[in-house]
C-alpha cells in the first residue's frame, strides 16, 4: 500500500444556498505516493492543489471518499483526525514564522512536547540542517526571504512528520533567488528522507525539487 493514499475523494465547500447544486472542488480524485517520494502537483489557480494540502492536514472535512497515511485512515466520510494527531507538516506560501519568535524559537515550537534538552538538540541539529545556525537568535524581519524559507522548512521538519506538505514555497522569492534555494530545498529533503506533496504553478520549481510530477485535474481522475 502506498505511505500516502487517496481514493475516490470528493470536497465542496458547503453551499450557503439552500437546494443549491454541489460544486465540487474535487471529484473522483485518486493519489498514491510512495514513503521517501517527493511528488510535485502541477497546475493552475482554482485547481484545487492548495485545497489537497489543507485536506491531507486535516483543516477540510471531506464528504466522500478515504485518505490514508502510513495504513492509518486520517479522512473520510466518518472520521477526521484532528491536525495535532496526523504528524503532517506544511510550509505555506507566506511561510508563517511568528515575528516575536527568533529563528531558534519559530522551529522550537512545535517541539514543546520533547523535554527541554532534546528539544534544545532537535532545534540545533535543524539549524544545521539548514544552514542557519548563525543566525539562531535573529527575527523573522532580520533575515532575508530565502532564509525565512528555510527557517519554515526547518519548523516544520522539526517533529519528523509523516508526510510534509509545500504550498507554493518559492512564490514570494525573486527569480534570481529561486535557483539556489531549489537546490538547498532539494538537498535539505533528500537528507531527511521526507515524504513530500509539492504544489505549483511553477513547472521549473517542481521539475528542480521532485521525483516526479502529476497535473490537475486529468492526471488525478479514475
Amino acid at each position: 500500500m502506498p505511505f500516502l493514499d487517496i481514493e475516490n475523494l470528493f470536497f465542496a465547500y458547503p453551499n450557503k444556498n439552500a437546494g443549491k447544486t454541489t460544486s465540487w472542488i474535487l471529484e473522483n480524485f485518486n493519489l498514491s505516493v510512495e514513503h521517501g517520494e517527493i511528488l510535485g502537483i502541477a497546475g493552475p489557480s482554482g485547481q484545487g492543489k492548495s485545497t489537497l494540502l489543507r485536506i491531507i492536514a486535516g483543516f477540510e472535512k471531506i464528504q466522500r471518499g478515504i485518505v490514508r497515511l502510513d495504513g492509518r485512515v486520517i479522512s473520510s466520510a466518518e472520521v477526521n483526525v484532528t491536525p495535532e494527531e496526523r504528524q503532517v507538516g506544511m510550509v505555506f506560501q507566506d511561510y508563517g514564522l511568528f515575528p516575536h519568535m527568533t529563528v531558534a524559537g519559530n522551529i522550537a515550537y512545535g517541539l514543546h512536547r520533547l523535554p527541554r534538552e532534546a528539544r534544545r538538540q532537535r532545534v540545533l541539529a535543524m539549524l544545521e540542517l539548514v544552514r542557519m545556525a548563525e543566525l539562531a537568535e535573529r527575527y523573522p524581519y532580520e533575515i532575508s526571504g530565502g532564509q525565512q524559507q528555510r527557517v519554515a522548512l526547518a519548523r516544520s521538519l522539526a517533529p519528523e512528520p509523516k508526510v510534509l506538505l509545500l504550498d507554493e514555497p518559492f512564490s514570494n522569492l525573486d527569480s534570481e533567488l529561486k535557483t539556489g534555494i531549489r537546490s538547498e530545498m532539494k538537498e535539505i529533503l533528500a537528507n531527511t528522507r521526507a515524504t513530500c506533496l509539492f504544489v505549483s504553478h511553477d513547472q521549473n520549481d517542481l521539475e528542480a525539487v521532485c521525483d516526479r510530477i502529476r497535473v490537475m485535474p486529468c492526471d488525478f481522475l479514475s
